[in-house]
């Protein structure tokens, strides 16, 4: 499998590339911003993009959504449901609570979270989220097996069980 972490923007919003090793399809996972840094990384490694995926549509993840759909011409992921890249299946999960629009990406043992997990944190809430949604999305990710890796927004990767364990922001336990 493919994943591929491109930092990108003034906040360093993660932008992923994900998919097939063997096919070299590939999605894009919420390019935030510096089109050509993306592009550069796709075309090194000649990539097949196949769609662009978005957590949510917050600036810092969608400012180079335009460039990268007039480069690929390719269908944008916003919704649930159920998507190939490849071989390998991309289930669009429903987490609101940062947005009313939020998304994560679940491949394998991976899901890419957007802004609502982060490694010992969680979104913010104050632009247009809600805290309890947001705290009800997160126990919904924490049904996932312990090992799942979490791709975050931003930052570095974490699993699944150390949130439950260490996360001050939301315990495993409802309280």
């Amino acid at each position: 499998m493919i994943i591929k972490r491109i930092p990108v923007g003034p906040l360093m919003a993660n932008c992923y590339i994900v998919g097939d090793a063997l096919t070299k399809e590939v999605i894009i996972i919420d390019p935030g911003d510096e089109a050509d840094k993306i592009f550069s990384v796709v075309e090194e490694d000649g990539y097949k993009v196949v769609s662009i995926a978005l957590t949510h549509a917050h600036f810092d993840h969608v400012g180079a959504l335009d460039a990268a759909k007039d480069r690929f011409g390719v269908p944008v992921i916003n919704k649930e449901g159920i998507y190939h890249v490849g071989r390998h299946e991309v289930k669009a999960l429903k987490t609101p609570g940062h947005s009313d629009d939020g998304l994560s990406f679940l491949c394998g043992n991976c899901v890419f979270t957007g802004d609502v997990l982060f490694r010992m944190s969680v979104g913010m809430t104050d632009l247009g989220g809600d805290f309890n949604t947001l705290r009800r999305s997160i126990h919904e990710l924490y049904k996932l097996p312990e090992d799942t890796v979490v791709y975050p927004g931003h930052g570095l990767t974490t699993t699944i069980g150390k949130e439950k364990k260490y996360n001050p922001f939301v315990r495993a336990a409802y309280e």
